[in-house]
């Protein structure tokens, strides 16, 4: 019969499919939920970048208009008081109603947009430069950074900050000196095509890191579902590979059951019992214990077979292998080699102990002919072998011996 721990084992097998199977849909969820989150993360990034490449694009388009009118003029205001650093003819004039007009270059105006833009919208601009004319247009460390990258031919810079405590992304682009700029920024020494400074955005990151963190939820939840109803088709598809497997292990135990048990008798069949003799052999020869071998015959099995019929003829090999299951242990190997022939091996056993066996079968032959109304009696040659660790022989030859000995007590019955 197969070993029961072979059964185990490929169950464990199929228990480490299933450990290993839910490892990697874990490692896969978990590898497609970090992707989803990086893809997420990028994504709020662009969306920051973009919203303030908008805005700076916005601030040049309307500088290059106001630079390509030489300025405007508006009214005095306590909002628009005359720029003190614009040293330019005719800054201040007077309409012909009296009305106190200034001029307002580009600067000036991307300034004051910029300080409305803080007050009222989600984003804030400055505008800098490494030789600053007004002293609040002077560079903090990353607006210096960036300028001093534009120098080297760095296109634009973008990054995530922190100001004042919050997260923003900050964004720059250089000012190209052009030719309508040389009005008010000659004097500083700047010709047409030198890097004159730039306009600094910061987006504030809150509104989209909520937006992100609502993203993230749905998509941990969606991902947790998703691995819950992997793990559920995983679990479901190895139980029933499980059971499979039970099933061939029982089928296949069945059939090997059949292949060394004799079917009538239930005791080994001669392929069973010589493959377990050699087993023991090998055994007897580690422990240095020596076993018993018995061959034994079954008397008068041919007349029983022409005189009362080859069913009463079973029968008496059903009640002589009763007979050798009562006699020896349930350790001992017992088997029908075929016909009427049958052979035992008593385990851990010394030689001098073979005359008890042999009495103890003649007992229990005698039960059973003691029975009432039976039409024949049982009888039963046996002969024995002793195998000494000491001195290895092959089971066939323990079978010779045994096979001489049963022989001579036949003989002796008919003498």
């Amino acid at each position: 019969m197969k070993d029961v721990s072979e059964t185990k084992s490929r169950i464990i097998d199929v228990s480490r499919y299933l450990l290993t199977l839910v490892l990697i849909w874990t490692a896969g969820v978990i590898t497609s939920l970090g992707f989803n989150i990086y893809q997420l993360n990028r994504s709020i990034l662009s969306v920051a970048q973009t919203s303030a490449q908008i805005s700076h694009d916005k601030d040049v388009i309307y500088r290059f208009w106001v630079a390509k009118q030489g300025g405007v003029y508006v009214p005095v205001s306590e909002m628009t008081p005359p720029n003190p650093y614009l040293k330019v003819p005719k800054r201040d004039v007077k309409t012909s109603d009296g009305l106190s007009l200034t001029l307002v270059n580009p600067a000036y105006m991307t300034r004051q947009v910029n300080e409305l833009a803080t007050e009222t919208q989600n984003f804030s601009g400055h505008i800098t430069s490494l030789k600053p004319i007004r002293p609040e247009n002077t560079p903090d460390s990353w607006e210096r950074k960036a300028l001093e990258l534009f120098e080297v031919g760095t296109e634009k810079i973008g990054s995530i900050e922190m100001l004042s405590g919050k997260e923003y992304f900050r964004f720059m682009r250089p000012f190209v000196t052009e030719k309508a700029c040389l009005k008010c920024h000659a004097s500083q020494g700047y010709k047409e095509g030198d890097i004159r400074g730039g306009i600094s955005i910061s987006i504030p990151m809150d509104p989209l890191r909520i937006i992100e963190r609502s993203r993230r939820i749905e998509l941990s939840l969606a991902h947790g579902f998703l691995w819950i109803i992997g793990i559920m088709g995983i679990v479901i598809s190895t139980r029933r590979l499980r059971a499979q497997t039970l099933r061939r292990e029982k089928a296949e135990e069945e059939i090997l059951v059949l292949a060394i048990t004799d079917q009538l008798t239930g005791l080994h069949n001669r392929r069973g019992f010589l493959n377990l003799a050699e087993q023991q052999l090998k055994i007897s020869d580690r422990t240095k214990k020596g076993f018993l071998f018995f061959f034994a015959d079954l008397d008068g099995m041919k007349w029983i077979n022409d005189t009362l019929g080859h069913t009463e003829g079973d029968n008496a090999l059903i009640e002589a292998a009763a007979v050798f299951k009562e006699t020896f242990r349930a350790s001992d190997i017992i088997a029908r080699m075929g016909g009427d022939e049958f052979s035992i091996l008593a385990i851990n056993m010394a030689e001098e102990n073979a005359d008890i066996y042999m009495a103890r079968l003649q007992d229990q032959i005698d039960k059973y002919n003691n029975k009432e109304n039976r039409r024949y009696s049982i009888s039963i040659s046996v002969g024995y072998s002793f195998y000494d660790p000491g001195k290895p022989c092959s089971i066939d030859e323990l079978m010779v011996e045994a096979d001489e000995r049963m022989y001579e007590q036949k003989r002796s019955k008919k003498t």
